[in-house]
């Protein structure tokens, strides 16, 4: 899980950093950190945030197009998950 805590941790900073526009923040936190994270190493209580906001950024077309409500919903989703994997990786 630590491998985790580090992707989850580049994306929330990505979120967090304010650098972009909140659409182009979201996806290249999930492109640049999440997107090759196998469902089955998330703990079960994320497993469905986590395939929610996959299928809410891959099945938009053309790709991009969330609205900035549904960028905020899904920022909202990526940093509550980092929080969870936080939890799990403290000693």
């Amino acid at each position: 899980m630590p491998n985790l805590l580090k992707k989850f941790t580049k994306a929330a900073n990505e979120l967090s950093s304010k650098k972009k526009d909140i659409r182009k923040s979201v996806y290249g936190a999930y492109l640049d950190n999440l997107s090759d994270i196998d469902t089955d190493d998330l703990p079960e209580e994320i497993r469905i945030f986590y395939e929610s906001v996959k299928m809410r950024l891959t099945s938009t077309m053309p790709a991009g197009e969330i609205s900035d409500y549904e960028a905020n919903r899904i920022t909202e989703d990526i940093l509550y998950m980092a929080d969870v994997i936080r939890i799990y990786n403290r000693p």
